[in-house]
Protein backbone atom coordinates (compact mmCIF):
# COMPACT_ATOMS: atom_id res chain seq x y z
CA UNK A 1 0.00 0.00 0.00
CA UNK A 2 2.76 2.13 0.76
CA UNK A 3 3.61 2.54 -3.02
CA UNK A 4 0.61 4.00 -3.81
CA UNK A 5 0.48 6.69 -1.21
CA UNK A 6 4.42 7.72 -2.23
CA UNK A 7 2.74 7.53 -5.83
CA UNK A 8 -0.02 10.25 -5.46
CA UNK A 9 2.64 12.30 -3.77
CA UNK A 10 4.47 12.30 -6.44
CA UNK A 11 2.33 12.83 -8.82
CA UNK A 12 0.56 15.98 -6.65
CA UNK A 13 4.01 17.45 -5.47
CA UNK A 14 7.36 16.25 -7.23
CA UNK A 15 9.73 13.92 -7.32
CA UNK A 16 10.94 11.66 -4.08
CA UNK A 17 14.18 12.08 -2.71
CA UNK A 18 15.80 13.10 0.62
CA UNK A 19 14.62 9.75 2.12
CA UNK A 20 15.39 8.66 5.93
CA UNK A 21 13.44 5.63 7.20
CA UNK A 22 13.67 2.62 9.63
CA UNK A 23 12.07 -0.87 9.25
CA UNK A 24 10.98 -3.04 11.60
CA UNK A 25 11.70 -6.87 10.66
CA UNK A 26 10.53 -8.66 13.71
CA UNK A 27 10.76 -12.49 12.61
CA UNK A 28 13.81 -13.33 10.41
CA UNK A 29 12.95 -14.16 6.70
CA UNK A 30 9.96 -11.99 6.93
CA UNK A 31 8.18 -9.21 5.52
CA UNK A 32 8.32 -6.01 7.17
CA UNK A 33 6.06 -4.82 10.52
CA UNK A 34 6.59 -1.79 10.98
CA UNK A 35 7.97 1.79 8.01
CA UNK A 36 8.57 5.04 9.03
CA UNK A 37 10.19 7.61 6.71
CA UNK A 38 10.72 10.97 6.39
CA UNK A 39 11.31 12.26 2.61
CA UNK A 40 10.56 14.59 0.58
CA UNK A 41 7.91 15.12 -2.53
CA UNK A 42 9.13 18.03 -3.88
CA UNK A 43 9.48 20.80 -1.71
CA UNK A 44 7.51 19.28 0.63
CA UNK A 45 8.21 17.37 3.63
CA UNK A 46 6.60 13.93 4.09
CA UNK A 47 6.03 11.81 7.07
CA UNK A 48 5.28 7.97 6.58
CA UNK A 49 4.44 5.58 9.14
CA UNK A 50 2.83 2.40 8.42
CA UNK A 51 2.22 -0.93 10.34
CA UNK A 52 0.93 -4.49 9.67
CA UNK A 53 -0.54 -7.00 12.23
CA UNK A 54 -2.40 -6.50 15.91
CA UNK A 55 -6.07 -5.90 16.99
CA UNK A 56 -5.56 -3.16 18.60
CA UNK A 57 -4.36 -1.34 15.79
CA UNK A 58 -6.40 1.88 13.83
CA UNK A 59 -7.24 -0.33 11.04
CA UNK A 60 -7.71 2.01 7.64
CA UNK A 61 -5.30 4.11 5.56
CA UNK A 62 -4.86 7.58 5.02
CA UNK A 63 -3.32 10.27 3.25
CA UNK A 64 -3.22 13.64 4.61
CA UNK A 65 -2.13 17.00 3.04
CA UNK A 66 -1.63 19.61 5.52
CA UNK A 67 -0.71 23.36 4.60
CA UNK A 68 -1.65 27.07 5.84
CA UNK A 69 -5.16 26.66 5.14
CA UNK A 70 -6.35 23.42 6.83
CA UNK A 71 -6.09 19.84 6.09
CA UNK A 72 -7.54 17.29 3.97
CA UNK A 73 -7.09 13.67 3.53
CA UNK A 74 -7.94 10.28 1.63
CA UNK A 75 -9.35 7.63 3.63
CA UNK A 76 -9.39 3.88 2.37
CA UNK A 77 -8.83 5.23 -1.00
CA UNK A 78 -11.75 6.59 -2.05
CA UNK A 79 -13.23 8.82 1.21
CA UNK A 80 -12.19 12.53 0.67
CA UNK A 81 -11.99 14.27 4.07
CA UNK A 82 -11.52 17.89 5.39
CA UNK A 83 -10.07 18.81 8.76
CA UNK A 84 -12.98 20.97 10.87
CA UNK A 85 -11.69 23.14 13.25
CA UNK A 86 -12.22 20.88 15.96
CA UNK A 87 -9.78 18.70 14.25
CA UNK A 88 -11.67 16.08 13.36
CA UNK A 89 -12.29 15.08 9.72
CA UNK A 90 -15.58 15.18 7.74
CA UNK A 91 -16.52 14.35 4.24
CA UNK A 92 -17.56 17.08 1.79
CA UNK A 93 -21.44 17.05 1.97
CA UNK A 94 -22.18 16.88 -1.97
CA UNK A 95 -19.26 13.98 -1.81
CA UNK A 96 -20.46 10.95 -4.06
CA UNK A 97 -21.06 7.97 -1.52
CA UNK A 98 -18.12 5.24 -1.45
CA UNK A 99 -20.64 2.87 -3.26
CA UNK A 100 -21.20 4.97 -6.15
CA UNK A 101 -17.83 6.56 -6.34
CA UNK A 102 -16.32 3.09 -6.45
CA UNK A 103 -17.66 1.93 -9.72
CA UNK A 104 -16.88 4.96 -11.10
CA UNK A 105 -12.91 5.07 -10.27
CA UNK A 106 -12.47 1.34 -11.57
CA UNK A 107 -14.17 2.46 -14.83
CA UNK A 108 -11.75 5.20 -15.26
CA UNK A 109 -8.94 3.08 -13.92
CA UNK A 110 -10.03 0.61 -17.07
CA UNK A 111 -10.67 3.27 -19.32
CA UNK A 112 -6.94 4.48 -18.36
CA UNK A 113 -5.61 0.95 -19.26
CA UNK A 114 -7.03 0.39 -22.65
CA UNK A 115 -5.81 4.25 -23.58
CA UNK A 116 -2.24 3.16 -22.12
CA UNK A 117 -2.77 -0.65 -24.22
CA UNK A 118 -3.81 1.78 -27.53
CA UNK A 119 -0.47 3.99 -26.84
CA UNK A 120 -2.87 7.00 -26.29
CA UNK A 121 -2.47 9.53 -23.54
CA UNK A 122 -3.28 8.35 -20.29
CA UNK A 123 -3.63 9.26 -16.14
CA UNK A 124 -2.06 6.34 -15.27
CA UNK A 125 1.21 6.10 -13.67
CA UNK A 126 3.81 6.38 -16.59
CA UNK A 127 7.06 3.89 -16.03
CA UNK A 128 9.28 6.68 -14.74
CA UNK A 129 7.43 7.56 -12.15
CA UNK A 130 6.65 3.87 -11.18
CA UNK A 131 10.55 3.53 -11.28
CA UNK A 132 11.21 6.71 -8.85
CA UNK A 133 8.19 5.19 -6.67
CA UNK A 134 9.74 1.54 -6.59
CA UNK A 135 13.78 2.81 -5.67
CA UNK A 136 11.85 4.45 -2.81
CA UNK A 137 9.98 1.59 -1.65
CA UNK A 138 13.54 -0.54 -1.91
CA UNK A 139 15.42 2.54 -0.27
CA UNK A 140 12.84 2.68 2.54
CA UNK A 141 12.98 -1.32 3.37
CA UNK A 142 16.94 -1.43 2.64
CA UNK A 143 17.17 1.05 5.46
CA UNK A 144 18.10 -0.16 8.82
CA UNK A 145 19.33 2.80 10.85
CA UNK A 146 17.59 4.47 13.53
CA UNK A 147 15.09 6.69 11.62
CA UNK A 148 13.65 10.07 11.57
CA UNK A 149 13.51 11.25 14.89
Amino acid sequence: MVSHFLFLSRRLLGPLGGLQASVAFPEAGRSERRVEARLLAGPVPVTLVGTVGGTDLDDHNTWTLEGDAGAVRLRDWAIAERRRPDGTFEAAPDAVPNEKARPIALRRQLDGVARLARGEPHHLATLAEALDVQEIVEAILASRGPGPA
